[in-house]
């Protein structure tokens, strides 16, 4: 295991991670947990920014995937907010339609 891809020293006593069940069985343990990425790896850290688990290297591109789909999905539902957003004229949707 290695975290070549972090730029300062990993905390000791996290549980370490090298697949993505490893991860999601932390998660379970530690249900008030959130992912981050952070310092070009991942940390899961509870409520209080405290880190309880890292991935290892052999395990970010997995989640370096994962979080840029997410980003992506992110990106599609905010345009599609916006272009819904700016086609709003303030008359009812259903106006001219026989429906309003």
């Amino acid at each position: 295991m290695s975290f070549t891809r972090y730029s300062k020293p990993v905390p000791e006593g996290l549980v370490v991670c090298e697949t993505r069940e490893q991860m999601n069985q932390a998660a379970r343990d530690h249900p008030e947990t959130v992912l981050h990425d952070e310092d070009g790896g991942y940390y899961l850290k509870d409520m209080n920014g405290i880190p309880v688990a890292v991935a290892a290297d052999s395990l970010c591109p997995e989640l370096d995937k994962s979080f840029a789909e997410a980003d992506t999905m992110i990106a599609q539902n905010q345009l599609e907010g916006e272009d819904q957003m700016g086609t709003d004229d303030g008359l009812d949707s259903t106006a001219g339609c026989g429906l309003g």
